[in-house]
Formats: C-alpha cells, structure tokens, sequence
C-alpha cells in the first residue's frame, strides 16, 4: 500500500507542472486545454465569495478524504438555495475516495484546474463503487424542484491500472484493470438532473465513465476522455445512460484514441443534441484490447434529438431501436429513432459504415409485431408497443475512407418505419476501405455503397455526391435503393431529377436491386511468378435469372469479361473438345464442332445425353458442368453424373442437380453445375445433361462440357498481375434488368 501512495503522489507532482497543449501534437489533436469559457475558479475568488466552501487540501498517504469532502459539502449544502446554489472548492492535488462522493441539490464541486485537482479511488476500495461512480447525486436528499449543480476543472481517476493516469503523457495502455478492480466497479460521474459537468477529465475508469439516465436538463460541455499515462480502462460507454433522459446537450467534448468504448451510447432518450465534439480512436487499440469498434455515437430507441457538427476519427453514427436488448423494463416497447437531424458531421476512417439507421422489431409470443404507435399496459406480457420512427434528416456530412459504406438505411420489418427519411447534400468518398465489397446489416446485405436505402416510401435522396479516388476503388455504387435478401420494401423513392452524382465508382451511379444473381464461391487464388490465377463456382442460379457470364476487377478496376459458355472448364478430367458423347434418351447427338454439341430431340420428353467414362477416386468431390444454348424455344436443363464401378455398372442412380431454375434460350449460354462425392466402390463416372419438355426436332447446344476434381468450374488468370497486395473482385452478372445490367454482390481475393 505504501508504495501504491508514493508512486500516486509522484505522478500527482509531475502533473501539475505539466502543460496540456505540450502533448497536443502526440495526440492527434487532443488537447486538455479548455474550449469554452476557460475560467478556473482559485482560492481567492472562493474566499471572496460568501456561498464558497473551500475543501481541506489532500490529506496524503493514501488517507481517506471522503469524510472531510462530506462535511463540506454537508456545509455548502446548508447554504445553497435553487435562486443561489453554493460551492465546495478543491485545492490541487490528488483526493482520495474510499466511497462515492455524494452531492446535494444545488451545491457544486469545481476543482483547480483539469490538470491540478484529481479525485481518485481508493486501492482495495472497488466493492464500494460497485455499480457507482466517484461523484454522484445523494438520492437521500430530498429533491429540489430547479436545482442545478456544476462539477468542474478537475480529474477523475478510477485507479483501474494501479497508479496510473494521473499524468497525460502519451502512453498507452497496454492491458486494461488490475489490482481488483473488477467489472462494474468504479465509473467517473453520475450525473442529477440539471446537472452541468464540464472541462472534466475521465480516466483509468472501469464502469461507465459518465451516466446521465432518467434526467433532465443535463449539460456536458468541454470534458475529456482518455486512457493516457498508461491508464487502463474498461470497455463500458464513455458516457452512457438513457432512462427517457430530456433535454440534454453534450457539447464540444474530446475523446482521445486511448479510450475504450463507444463515446456516446444511451438508450432511449430523447431532446438529445451532441454537438461540436471530436472523436480520435487508434487501430492499435482495437488489435490491443480485441475489439471490433472505438468512438462510435449510439443513438438508441433516441427521438427528436440533433447530431451535428462532429468529427469523428474511427467512430461512426448509429441510429437504432432497442429491440435488441432484454424485452423488459424500459425495453418492453421498441421505439425506432425517429426526428433525428444528423448534420454536417465529418466521419474519417470510420471502422464500419459512416452512418447507419435501423429500424426493428420484435415478435410477441403469437408471433405478431408490436401494436404500432398505440401504449399497451407495462404488465402485459402478451404484447408490446411498436412506436414507429422515421422523420430523420442526414445532410450536410462528409464522410471520407469508411470501412464499409457511406450511409445506410435499412430495415428488418416494413412497420417500423412510417415516414419518409430524408438524404442529402451528403459527400462520401472513397467507401469500402476494408475491401469486402458487401455489408449486413442483419436486415439484407448491401454493396459498399456511397449511399443506400432498403426501407421506407417516398424517402428523399438527393443532391449527394459520392467519389472514389483510391487506387483499389471499394466504392461499388453511388446509391444502392433496396438490399439484397431484403426483409422490407422501398417504393417511390424521390432521387432529386437525379441529381445525385457519382465520380470514380466501381460499376455506375445507381444499383436497384432487382433479378439480380447469386454471388459465386470463390475456390483459389495463386500466384505464380507475374500472373494470378482465380478459380470459383459456378453462381447459383436463380428462377428467371440468367447468369450472362462473370467480370473481374482488380483493385476495382475492370480487366475481364468473362461471358457464360465461352471459357474452358479448369481442371476437365474430359476432353475439351466435346468428343466421346452419346445420345441419350429422345435425343441424337451430332458430332461436337468447336467443343459444342448439337442434340436434337428424337421425341416429345426429356432429351438427354452423356460424356465418356472419366476415373475418379473415391472419396473426393467431383463437379460437372454444362453450358446450354437452345436453337428456338427454351427448356428446362439440368447437368448431372452417374458413378460407375470397375464392372462399368452404375453403382447407384443418375444424379442430376435439384435446381431447375436453368432454362436454356437463344439468346446466350446458361451453365448447370452439380457437384458430389465419389462413393467408396466408385472407379470412374459419366457426366450427364437432360433437356426437359422437349417437342420433337427441337435443337439444343452444349459446350463447356466438364468433369472438374473439386468444385471450381470457373477460372481467369491475370498475367499482367503486380508485385505486393492485390485485391480481386468477381460478380456474376445478368444481362437486363432495370439497370441493364444486374451484377451480384462481388467474391473477393486477395493475394500478398
């Protein structure tokens, strides 16, 4: 214990010599020095002031002073009133709390400085901060109808590392508590209503560094966050609350890249206005500490509330209902975010999607969403309110290098959203940092988009520009209107007389999601001296959906096309040329010209065919392919296999694959896929092809006739491929549409 108190003391002195604006370059920006009114109240000005009680200086060694800080703030208690609220003064130096500093209606609690005045918790204290924090409102005191309390230019230190924190040099944490300090035991501030907490330092803290939950009239203005002098942290919200707080304002605050946690996450609120604050995360941290996430700003079952005028470094901005929490309590009902104005915010490297809003839901035991808009009894576990969001506004934000995209709107059931969202003005650049191409979002699956909507009618998304200039280009549209696999609809979309703009972009301005084809399975990338190879499967097809064939970008540049039908099979245990085929049932089989049959139907049925005896090994997975083109009318087609043993005798049924959503036309080639594992007793296999509901005369064409070991069947090596990191892209696409050309979502591979 004794060395615990000299090393606090040591670092107590180092830090009141200490400028803050010394460290603002190693920061990244951040910097104690106060932004707005800078005024530090000092001994003289208290002793001037008849409603100032000045604290005993720090006993030292370690002493508890929560007992003298108590019977001072016991005294400036019994002179303030709602008209004159009173002050306990804090000398420099460092407090030590054994328990929770309780404050009583209209007193405050200002300090020598953000620098010169810290409140620290006591080691081998922690159980008496469980759940609890080092200043807190005392709830015993009867409340005082418009009393307000500042808290004030001065440190609060949890001692979660032990000893540390109490400096801001520019050292970062390498692991988080110790010494006892277990979860949940410890957090900064607990804020009362109408409460003002500014230029406040939050550090070395284990629970929630700042709570405002169930308030009224609370202000954060100019405080700080950080983990500096190598303090440790837990990883519960910066600030965090909600409990139907009002009228709060959270204004011109600083969040250092040391921090752990989202900056701000309440949970249903509203009258919120976040505001002029900065946010720095540092990627070591998330490596460091395990986490996916640092900075980001949760808006939660939040409604009528502003966010505006923010930079955020690594953080994002997340509008979301609270189904996903416990359906008890305060989250029995769901409230969608809803009114929400998100303006002119600057969103650099966000480590998800710049901003995203979400609107959700639950199923009550019957299975039936919630009653919209309509309060049902608390007690009454048989239903819930669905209160319905929408109203929000996001304009005016810059949001550069997200990890995946832009801005997203989406939803999980069409009801929880009842009014039209509106976009615009927004500039995104350069998305899909991470390379994925895609995002889930639990509700459908977008591109990495500038911009995209997938629920809601008569939405407004205009006049934003999206650009890509980086060297691999990440951002596949400018606008994504509707998700893949959506679970909701969008109709009548107002896109401004297209005036949305789109610079750079992988594919084009606008995607609308609709027919577009399955995604193929990347199998294999290699290199080989200068070259890449990239093997895939075939895209599954779809009913009404024709796959045309498969681009591939490399570092979302377009360098091929690879059109369905025209390119070998990779691997083929066959003969290229088609050779070795025979006719089947209802069908003659012309000999192969240029690797493409010509079967025609000998009868009204199914026409079919098959190629020579392949050897295979039993045990391994096998996939055969055909691509198929009709002369006139289009079929049904299938491909297939039979496994045959050393006798040459089918060791089982013909297998043909299951998906019938292959129909053969004139106009292009269409390829069916099946893959299966050779059984125990098989020595060799016939690939198989059926034609369905045939006429008589009818003429079919097959080409990339195909037996592959594995389940590549599809392959492009890029012999111009560069030294170092590459990114490929491969979608599958389909000719028409509302587009002219739907592509799925991009397989990437990505060769050091």
């Amino acid at each position: 214990m004794k060395r615990i108190i000299l090393l606090l003391l040591a670092v107590a002195a180092a830090q009141l010599g200490m400028s803050p604006a010394a460290h603002a370059a190693d920061s990244a920006g951040y910097s104690l020095a106060p932004t707005v009114n800078a005024t530090v109240l000092t001994a003289a000005a208290c002793a001037d002031d008849p409603l100032c009680v000045a604290a005993p200086e720090p006993a030292g060694n370690g002493a508890d002073d929560r007992p003298a800080l108590m019977a001072v703030v016991a005294k400036a208690g019994a002179l303030a009133t709602t008209a004159a609220p009173a002050t306990v003064f804090l000398a420099p130096g460092v407090y030590t709390l054994g328990k929770p500093l309780k404050l009583l209606p209209n007193v405050n609690l200002r300090g020598s400085g953000i620098t010169a005045t810290t409140l620290v918790t006591a080691p081998d204290s922690f159980a008496n901060f469980s759940y609890s924090f080092l200043v807190r409102p005392d709830d015993a005191a009867a409340p005082v109808d418009g009393s307000t309390s500042l808290v004030s230019d001065l440190t609060v230190n949890g001692n979660c590392k032990e000893g540390a924190g109490l400096t801001i040099d520019r050292v970062p944490p390498a692991t988080s508590c110790d010494h006892g300090a277990t979860t949940n035991s410890g957090g900064g501030i607990k804020a009362g209503d109408r409460w003002t907490i500014q230029h406040v330092r939050f550090t070395n803290l284990e629970y929630f560094k700042l709570w405002i939950n169930g308030t009224t009239g609370v202000r954060v203005i100019d405080n700080r966050w950080d983990n500096l002098g190598g303090a440790g942290s837990g990883d519960e919200d910066n600030i965090g609350g909600g409990g139907f707080a009002t009228d709060t304002v959270v204004s011109d605050n600083q969040f250092d890249g040391t921090m752990l946690g989202n900056s701000l996450d309440v949970v249903n609120m509203s009258g919120l206005v976040f505001k002029r604050n900065i946010v720095f995360t540092d990627p070591a941290m998330l490596t460091r500490f395990g986490r996916d996430d640092n900075g980001t700003v949760y808006f939660e079952a939040v409604t009528d509330s502003e966010i505006r005028d923010n930079t955020l470094y690594g953080g994002h901005i997340v509008l979301k209902s609270n189904a996903g929490y416990s359906h008890t309590g305060n989250n029995k009902n769901v409230t969608n975010p809803k009114g929400i104005l998100v303006r002119n915010n600057t969103i650099i490297g966000s480590y998800g999607s710049g901003i995203t809003v979400g609107y959700t839901d639950y199923t009550d035991p019957d299975g039936s969403l919630g009653t919209a808009n309509q309060a049902t009894a608390q007690d009454d576990t048989s239903t819930h309110t669905l209160w319905t969001g929408g109203a929000n506004v996001i304009q005016d934000n810059t949001i550069e290098r997200p990890a995946d995209a832009g801005i997203l709107v989406f939803g999980c059931y069409d009801a929880a959203k009842t009014r039209p969202d509106t976009i615009t003005g927004n500039v995104v650049r350069d998305a899909g940092q991470r390379g994925r191409g895609t995002v889930s979002t639990g509700c459908g699956t977008f591109e990495t988009v500038g911009i995209g909507l997938s629920i809601g009618a008569g939405d407004k998304v205009y006049a934003n520009t999206v650009t890509d200039s980086a060297a691999a280009k990440g951002t596949w549209y400018g606008v994504q209107l509707g998700s893949r696999t959506a679970k909701t609809t969008l109709t009548g979309t107002d896109l401004g007389g297209g005036d949305n703009t789109s610079t750079g972009v992988v594919v084009g301005p606008y995607r609308y999601g609709v027919g577009t084809p399955e995604a193929p399975v990347g199998d294999d990338a290699s290199r080989t001296g200068g070259s890449a190879t990239l093997s895939w499967r075939e895209s599954t097809a779809l009913s009404g959906i024709p796959v045309g064939g498969y681009r591939v970008y490399r570092n979302g540049t377009l360098i091929a096309e690879l059109p369905a039908g025209s390119t070998a099979v990779p691997g083929n245990l066959m003969s290229d040329n088609g050779s070795g085929w025979t006719a089947g049932t209802k069908s003659t089989t012309v000999t192969p010209k240029n690797g493409v049959l010509t079967v025609s139907a000998s009868a009204a049925g199914t026409a079919s065919a098959q190629g020579p005896v392949t050897t295979v090994t039993p045990g391994k997975t096998y996939t055969a392919t055909a691509s198929f083109k009709s002369d006139k009318v289009g079929r049904k087609v299938r491909t297939g296999l039979v496994w045959l043993d050393a006798n040459g005798a089918a060791v089982s049924s013909k297998l043909y694959t299951s998906n019938t959503a292959t129909t053969d036309s004139a106009d292009g080639w269409i390829t069916s896929s099946f893959a299966a594992q050779a059984p125990a007793n098989a020595v060799s296999a016939r690939v198989l092809t059926i034609v369905e509901g045939v006429s008589a005369g009818e003429i079919h064409y097959q080409g990339r006739l195909g037996l592959s070991a594995g389940t590549s069947t599809q392959s492009f090596t890029d012999s111009g491929a560069p030294s170092g990191a590459v990114s490929y892209q491969v979608v599958a696409y389909r000719t028409g549409g509302v587009s002219g050309s739907e592509l799925s979502s991009p397989t990437v591979f990505s060769l050091s």
